[in-house]
């Protein structure tokens, strides 16, 4: 589906409509992604739902961070400078969407395990999480993850500067985020049966081997967006997302 067929892309709105959970996935610097992203949060929001949209980009130990931005309580320059202590993406691709969230008092939601619990199972494995590494975690958790998402992380891993050794922990490190943010998006929807949660988070975590795979089990209805970029299409199964999107003009 292209993004400029705007009758297609009310109807996706209409359906996105009717689910609990909205995934909607990026590659983190495509501006293009944001841009769909908050199109289609602004059409959920005009239709009249109550949203709240679930941040990758934020851990769950931030969530002090997103209360106060979202009350008013933080200057523009203050929010920022906390951003970009836990994120390396350029603020500017992220923007809008935190301002209209802010504008339009719109609940944030803090996803991501905690990173030093993530770089710790990245290098030292699952046996290295103790006792107090769990207790910052939703209760729950797993590293666990479907033989077909570990096969799509093989892929993923030649983009990344690790040793081959290194890959049972890098799947592990990975199967923990997408199940710490699963278990926050779950809570967070038992808590607040009312909302329709919009997740903004990397491709590879809203697909449907990924975090889907984990809410899907507790019954939370959900739909999965994932725009196209050059080369992913092969990587991806057709069960992976429910709309494709595409940019071309």
């Amino acid at each position: 589906m292209n993004i400029n067929d705007r009758p297609a892309v009310a109807d996706m709105t209409t359906d996105l409509g009717q689910v609990q959970v909205v995934l909607i996935g990026e590659f983190h610097d495509q501006r293009d992604h944001h841009r769909l992203q908050l199109e289609l949060i602004k059409e959920l929001h005009r239709q009249g739902k109550k949203l709240a949209i679930a941040l990758e980009m934020f851990d769950l130990e931030k969530q002090h961070i997103l209360d106060d931005w979202v009350r008013g309580e933080t200057p523009l320059k203050e929010f920022v400078a906390r951003y970009q202590q836990g994120w390396s993406v350029n603020w500017a691709e992220y923007d809008s969407i935190m301002l209209f969230a802010r504008n339009n008092r719109i609940p944030l939601v803090a996803l991501d395990a905690p990173p030093d619990i993530v770089k710790l199972v990245t290098y030292k494995g699952a046996g290295a999480l103790g006792y107090d590494s769990l207790l910052r975690l939703p209760e729950n958790t797993t590293t666990e993850m479907l033989p077909s998402y570990r096969k799509f992380m093989s892929t993923v891993f030649r983009t990344h500067d690790i040793p081959d050794f290194m890959f049972d922990n890098f799947c592990a490190a990975q199967g923990l985020r997408n199940s710490a943010m699963s278990e926050r998006i779950a809570g967070f929807v038992r808590e607040n049966p009312q909302k329709t949660v919009v997740v903004i988070a990397g491709v590879g975590h809203v697909m449907r081997r990924a975090i889907p795979s984990f809410i899907s089990k507790k019954g939370i209805s959900h739909k999965i967006v994932i725009p196209k970029v050059d080369g992913l299409y092969e990587e991806l199964e057709g069960d992976d997302m429910d709309y494709f999107v595409s940019f071309v003009e």
